[in-house]
């Protein structure tokens, strides 16, 4: 058990420095810099360029990076707040972030077994509306039930049916509704609950047609708990597939409803081009996307034997 757990250990770290490569790469590709927004930057570009180290090869960038990672430095903003350090500024906003996504992860995941579990083996039109319904991007649903619940409420206030609701007008009001849409949005939008969905119902069909089934149901033994156990590795798998739409998708939709979390801090960071702000970002959203699949590996190493043994 120990060699296995060592080498999804290995793999995660090495997945994690590949990527902080790539968004390196990607920085350094991007048009403009820093100074450019600063007021006279041309006069003293050189000055800011070295302090800065704009002005040192990209090899050294990364090997300077990952030697203050290890240590929990992931550097100082240059132009979202100057001066403060990055993990100042980014462990709250990922704390707010990951109030969305996890509930959004649990939600989705909870749909698709319920409905998987009620639509296994036949057709079923709440298999279709789901397609339906998740096939739309997480930009398009929230701003379509943004729309939708404003119009509802300032009809129902002009009709003299109620008054202003507390979370009117959105998305410029904070409010739990608003970050319940938020959470129902990432859940179902881009894909997410049909994936959820479809993956759960194949599951379901192969595991009620195979042969322990029918040996718990000969002896009389309650079937669900055999087949819920069967289906924490193909879930493990599922829910990791997904972490990276979710994080990607936590972006858009903190941007279109005004959530002050980790994405809408990325968006304004690239925007003013603040490097370690939205490096020091992706790196945290790097490495949420790789402990998520390293979980997942792990859980299913520990359920099904058959991978403990493959991986001696």
């Amino acid at each position: 058990m120990l060699f296995p757990i060592l080498r999804l250990l290995a793999v995660f770290l090495l997945t994690l420095a590949g990527a902080v490569l790539v968004i390196q790469l990607l920085l350094w590709a991007s048009p403009g810099d820093p100074v450019d927004l600063v007021p006279n930057g041309d006069e003293i570009r050189a000055q800011l360029e070295q302090e800065w180290g704009l002005d040192r090869p990209l090899p050294q960038r990364y090997a300077q990076f990952l030697g203050r990672a290890v240590r929990g430095d992931l550097g100082t903003s240059l132009t979202y707040r100057p001066g403060a350090t990055v993990t100042e500024l980014i462990l709250p906003a990922a704390g707010r972030s990951l109030r969305l996504l996890i509930p959004s992860l649990l939600l989705a995941m909870g749909l698709g077994i319920g409905l998987g579990f009620a639509t296994a083996g036949r057709t079923s039109f709440v298999r279709r509306l789901a397609q339906v319904v998740s096939v739309a991007p997480v930009f398009l649903l929230a701003f379509l039930a943004v729309h939708l619940l404003n119009e509802l409420a300032f009809y129902g206030m002009e009709a003299g049916w109620f008054g202003r609701p507390d979370w009117f007008a959105l998305p410029d009001t904070d409010s739990a509704l608003k970050t319940a849409l938020a959470i129902a949005v990432l859940a179902v939008g881009s894909g997410a609950l049909a994936e959820v969905h479809a993956a759960v119902e194949d599951e379901m069909v192969m595991l009620r047609n195979a042969p322990f089934v029918d040996a718990a149901v000969a002896r009389g033994a309650p079937v669900w708990k055999h087949v819920l156990w069967n289906l924490l590795p193909p879930l493990a798998t599922i829910a990791y597939g997904r972490a990276a739409f979710f994080v990607g998708g936590l972006v858009i939709v903190e941007k279109v409803l005004h959530l002050n979390g980790a994405g809408s801090m990325l968006w304004q960071a690239c925007r003013l081009r603040d490097y370690p702000v939205a490096l020091g970002i992706t790196v945290l959203a790097a490495a949420a996307v790789c402990g998520a699949r390293l979980l997942g590996d792990l859980v299913r190493i520990a359920v099904d034997p058959r991978l403990r043994e493959a991986a001696q």
